[in-house]
């Protein structure tokens, strides 16, 4: 076994895949710099005209009427039409960066909208406003900045809010990224198989050995978004215990340290149970892209067609795009699904360990054969 993982990293330190995979993280981390700058995202002024200009839309689904306490509006257009002039308070406070007023307006606007949500008509502008559950925990998080006083806002260009931005997306694109990195994981060494026909090994313990090697550079990508991220301290580090909106069962407030620690576990068990399904895939199918084909074909179905989650709610590739269940994004569905990560951790660990029994029963066929 120890033979076999020194032959591998050898193998491996020398694998181009490796370079350009690494080389990869480190371009998309920059790419995501250049991108905040020159979209100004995470700019809390920009985007509350832009949530202005939104409010306006709302209002024109509306005769106009009259907005006044005794005026003869709708319930619902003396709703809107507060909020709007809260959101116009959100930008007068960012202007002259009054944080305090900033967040009230803020637990001000979320507290219309939960207000909004029995009002008749509603139907009429739901697909303009954020639904109940985001309410519900924009409601909490503002809440919380606002008794706790919090005089400043998140941002982006310093290196905590960054590395936070930067994990609350990585779930879009993880599963991708580790399926062309494992596409292949066992293939490269069937092509050279004289490397290792030079002593005797179990199926299963090369397959073990692989993994080792190929989850340590897994672990070593992790790392490297943390040290391409690193120039950013020269603006600031960030405050590491800023609440983050989450849904754990129901609306959560956790730590910037406990989300982005909690999106790494995620990672790491994915790419566990991505690097074990491309280990199978590469023995029955003895190709490449036949197993890029598959990976892409399970991740995909549920994001074309999101009734599947409703009709298979545990099925462990709902769960490969994270972010978008600790966002709730279940919840929002047309037939609701109350699934979180939890749950999903489990479900994966549970394929991960079956898979394991798939390997040790039926791949454990002596020396390694040419596929």
């Amino acid at each position: 076994m120890l033979q076999a993982l020194k032959v591998g990293l050898l193998i491996e330190r020398s694998n181009r895949k490796n370079i350009v995979a690494l080389l990869a993280i480190v371009v998309i981390v920059f790419g995501c710099m250049f991108f905040i700058k020159a979209q100004s995202v995470g700019d809390q002024l920009h985007e509350k005209k832009g949530d202005y200009y939104n409010s306006r839309a709302v209002l024109s689904k509306f005769q106009v009427q009259d907005a006044s306490t005794d005026g003869d509006g709708s319930d619902l257009f003396k709703n809107l039409t507060q909020q709007k002039s809260a959101i116009a308070l959100q930008i007068a406070a960012l202007t002259v960066e009054d944080y305090p007023m900033y967040y009230e307006a803020s637990l001000r606007i979320a507290d219309l909208r939960k207000q909004a949500f029995e009002l008749e008509d509603y139907e009429k502008v739901k697909n303009l406003l954020p639904s109940k559950l985001q309410n519900s925990m924009n409601f909490l998080y503002f809440k919380t900045m606002y008794d706790s006083g919090e005089d400043s806002v998140s941002d982006l260009s310093q290196y905590i809010p960054f590395l936070l931005y930067f994990f609350s997306l990585v779930g879009v694109g993880w599963y991708i990224f580790i399926s062309f990195y494992t596409s292949s994981i066992l293939l490269d060494d069937f092509e050279h198989s004289s490397i290792i026909k030079g002593y005797p090994v179990r199926f299963d313990q090369y397959i073990l050995s692989k993994c080792i090697i190929a989850f340590l550079y897994v672990i070593a990508f992790v790392a490297l978004i943390f040290i391409s991220a690193a120039p950013l301290i020269f603006n600031g580090f960030g405050d590491i215990s800023e609440p983050v909106q989450v849904y754990l069962g129901e609306p959560t407030l956790i730590s910037s340290a406990s989300y982005i620690a909690l999106c790494i576990v995620y990672m790491l068990v994915i790419s566990l149970f991505v690097m074990l399904l491309s280990i199978i895939l590469n023995v029955l199918l003895k190709n490449m892209y036949l197993t890029l084909f598959v990976h892409f074909i399970l991740f995909f179905l549920p994001v074309i067609f999101p009734s599947i989650i409703s009709m298979f709610r545990y099925n462990p590739f709902h769960f490969m795009n994270f972010n978008e269940i600790l966002n709730g994004m279940p919840i929002d569905l047309a037939i609701p699904v109350d699934i979180t990560m939890n749950i999903g951790l489990v479900i994966m660990i549970v394929c991960i360990f079956g898979m394991l029994f798939i390997i040790k029963t039926f791949f454990s066929t002596g020396k390694i054969k040419r596929a």
